[in-house]
């Protein structure tokens, strides 16, 4: 069973195709060298690696540190044993002081990019409703 939506709908306004007389015609609206999108994700970007690198980084290294490697019967699993234990040296390589690696920078360029479309989204929902 559907249900039709009644034409007075803010739902329906805004989804409704609007036609004009004139066929064809595309007007070029002022060029800008950054949109309100490209500066929201810019600026959810900065802000989650920014805290990522200098509040979040440090207390992730303290506990990293504090829980020390796996450990099995008393010994490591690299001295058990297990040859494939040894942790890969040339993902965690950096030059960063902090040691803010490729794999810190993605996880926290994923948080901001997910931070700024869920803001955008919610922005745009906000103004489908009015």
């Amino acid at each position: 069973m559907q249900v039709a939506l009644p034409s007075t709908s803010k739902v329906h306004k805004s989804l409704s195709v609007k036609s004009s007389g004139r066929v064809g015609t595309y007007k070029r609206s002022g060029a800008s060298a950054f949109s309100d999108v490209q500066l929201t994700i810019s600026g959810c970007n900065a802000l989650a690696l920014a805290l990522g690198r200098f509040v979040f980084l440090p207390a992730i290294r303290a506990k990293t540190t504090a829980q020390g490697p796996g450990v099995q019967n008393g010994e490591s699993h690299f001295a058990a044993g297990d040859s494939r234990a040894e942790e890969a040296a040339s993902v965690f390589a950096t030059n960063d002081p902090a040691g803010f690696t490729i794999v810190d920078l993605l996880m926290w360029g994923s948080v901001g990019h997910a931070i700024g479309y869920s803001a955008l989204a919610s922005q745009s929902f906000v103004e489908l409703l009015k």
